[in-house]
């Protein structure tokens, strides 16, 4: 989160904003009425995200205002994206994941924009992780919904962990060969000790019996290494009737997630494609769909009147062409890039996390998110033109995930190998123990033979006596073990397990770390390596246009008074973002205001009553719009009356300077 908050910060204040920005500074800025207007006729998807944006810009209006709201569901999105690599694999999982996300350069692209596209993101993310958790799907996890997780989901025990020593998650340790349940009473654990003094201190076991029955919680004894007994605890599961409930609060919450992300923009509601595919592919129970079918359907309809009105408001995108697969993957370099380093190496660790499995849950819940919705959207592109990138931000979350998986999974298999080297060394260097042992005690045996003077008799006398020893020793020692007391042997036998214990814990501990610190360091290398595409995303150029340089460039050429033509009325919005530079000049085709018109650039008169406007005007000002196909209506009523002097190019537009041909009329 620090990473994403300290990028999202980094040059905020470009000095500039570009179109779509000054529709969200204008629009943001009009009372909440106008605001109504406005989105009947444009700007429809956007409207959420205007209501949200108009306080703020009330308090203080200006570009890094504009753009904080972005920064900070940057930062939110990167925190969820960890979230779910913790919950779906492992923490380092998680960390590498997030600073993935973090370091790619579009997503710092669109934290600092003033629309809505990483707010949808991080609410993407956010009905992500709610989908996991109602649906049981991350690791561990036995209640909520699904079958839980398989064994392939948890990661191989450590070296010298086995399977035995730690119980399944949501489960009980069953005591292992030899074991000695403590609630069996006392009769079980006179019948597995199998010596004299079956029957030893019977109350004290009874009693022992009685408070372990009535524990709340499951004791068991499980037999780990030593033959030191240990004891597990596993608390008991809820109820159904609990469990039902807390599902229940899940989905809505998930509902409600999915519905406001959509209301902000009408395609995040593409995002219930890929969780549905997630869902199949883990095999959810049907109480999992009936849960999720609810909660989608809810969103949908609360979605489907923007989305009617939007369709309605199409010709918004008219500019979008049909896509070609090049568009696709274009998609995919930008996500998974774009530098070609980064790209391939993503790429190969994406398909090590989808080959080689090692979190099946991680895959299916990143693997539908990456690739479903730019699918979906490409084919009803086809019909009727609207793909581009931003409208699938939300779906890069998948790739930072599978590449961190991917990653996880090369280090897993590179530290097993090392371990089982050094258990492979380790091995033959107690054979050659063993070998010097059994040699010396051999060598001893001859000895004693050779050197034999014990008689008969004192040999039997004594082998008496220790005889009853031993037996009196035995039944002290069960009945020690019938009462729960554990000897001073078996409290140093217990001493010196634990320590062992915790020296192979802290050995794993720092391989972990050592493996996570890794990941960091190549995180911060490719980072670094892409670090140009990182400056240059903070530069005015790095938009579609630079609107304060435009205003800056048209106010110099021009003088205060002069009639001035936006052509198309669009190329208003020079005026309306930065009106200072142009203040001086008429707009002379203006009608309407926007606000008062309920549009983005207000209503211009008719030709007749721009002629009349331009009856005693010598000279005018034409800003138009630098695409070959755009009808140029204003510079047709010119025609005739008025001559082009010059032309300028600017980047995004053409500044023309017409004359009058004849006499003033």
């Amino acid at each position: 989160m620090a990473v994403m908050l300290a990028l999202g910060l980094w040059g905020l204040d470009r000095g500039t904003m570009w179109r779509d920005e000054s529709a969200t500074y204008q629009m943001a800025r009009r009372t909440l009425p106008q605001i109504h207007d406005a989105l009947g006729s444009v700007d429809a998807v956007h409207g959420l995200y205007y209501l949200l944006m108009h306080p703020l810009l009330a308090l203080h209006p200006s570009e890094v205002t504009m753009r904080l709201p972005s920064v900070l569901a940057a930062v939110a999105a990167t925190a969820l994206v960890a979230a779910l690599g913790c919950r779906l694999a492992r923490p380092r999982v998680g960390l590498w994941a997030g600073l993935l996300y973090a370091a790619t350069p579009v997503v710092t692209h669109y934290a600092q924009e003033g629309r809505s596209y990483a707010l949808v993101t991080a609410g993407a993310a956010w009905a992500t992780y709610l989908l996991v958790g109602a649906a049981g799907l991350a690791v561990g996890a036995t209640t909520g919904g699904a079958a839980g997780v398989t064994p392939a989901d948890r990661s191989a025990p450590g070296p010298g962990v086995t399977p035995a020593d730690r119980p399944a998650p949501g489960q009980a340790a069953t005591p292992g060969a030899g074991a000695v349940p403590r609630a069996a009473g006392p009769a079980g654990a006179a019948g597995a000790a199998g010596g004299p003094a079956r029957s030893a201190a019977p109350d004290r076991a009874a009693g022992e019996a009685g408070r372990a029955a009535s524990d709340a919680r499951v004791r068991s004894a499980v037999l780990v290494r030593g033959g030191v007994p240990r004891v597990a605890r596993a608390a008991s599961a809820p109820g159904p009737e609990r469990a039902a409930s807390g599902a229940g609060w899940r989905w809505a919450a998930y509902g409600g997630v999915v519905a406001v992300t959509a209301l902000l923009h009408v395609f995040a509601v593409l995002m219930l494609a890929a969780h549905a595919l997630t869902l199949l592919v883990s095999r959810a129970p049907r109480r999992v769909w009936w849960g999720w079918g609810s909660a989608s359907a809810g969103a949908v309809c609360a979605v489907l009147p923007l989305a009617a009105l939007a369709r309605r408001q199409s010709a918004q995108i008219a500019w979008i062409r049909h896509p070609t697969p090049g568009r696709l993957w274009a998609v995919v370099e930008d996500f998974a890039g774009p530098s070609t380093l980064v790209l391939a190496l993503n790429l190969l660790l994406i398909a090590v996390a989808v080959v080689r499995p090692r979190w099946r849950s991680l895959t299916a819940v990143a693997l539908p998110l990456f690739c479903v919705p730019p699918v979906l959207l490409f084919a009803l592109a086809l019909h009727r033109p609207c793909f581009h990138e931003r409208y699938l931000l939300f779906a890069l979350a998948g790739i930072p995930l599978l590449a961190a998986a991917g990653v996880d999974r090369l280090a897993g298999v590179g530290v097993d190998g090392l371990a089982r080297v050094v258990a492979r060394c380790r091995g033959v260097a107690g054979v050659e123990r063993s070998a010097r042992v059994v040699a010396g005690r051999r060598a001893g045996v001859g000895v004693d033979r050779w050197a034999g003077v014990v008689s008969d008799g004192l040999v039997g006398v004594v082998a008496g006596r220790l005889a009853r020893v031993v037996a009196r020793c035995r039944a002290a020692v069960e009945a020690d073990r019938l009462a729960g007391v554990v000897t001073d042997r078996g409290r140093a036998m217990l001493a010196g397990r634990r320590a062992m214990l915790a020296r192979r814990r802290a050995v794993v501990g720092g391989r972990r770390a050592v493996v996570a610190a890794a990941g960091v360091l190549a995180v911060g290398c490719g980072f670094v390596w892409q670090l140009p595409l990182h400056q240059r995303e903070r530069e005015p150029l790095s938009r579609q246009d630079d609107l304060a340089a435009l205003a800056a460039a048209v106010g110099r050429l021009t003088r205060s008074g002069e009639p001035v033509l936006y052509d198309p009325p669009k190329e208003r919005r020079i005026a309306i973002a930065y009106p200072r530079p142009l203040a001086g000049l008429r707009d002379i085709a203006l009608g309407t205001p926007g606000p008062a018109s309920g549009t983005l650039y207000g209503v211009d008169v008719g030709p007749a009553e721009l002629l009349r406007r331009l009856g005693g005007a010598r000279s005018a000002w034409v800003i138009a719009a630098d695409e070959p196909e755009t009808h140029r209506a204003k510079t047709t009523v010119l025609t005739g009356r008025f001559r082009l002097a010059y032309s300028l190019c600017l980047p995004g537009i053409r500044l023309e300077h017409y004359v009058r041909a004849g006499p003033a009329g």
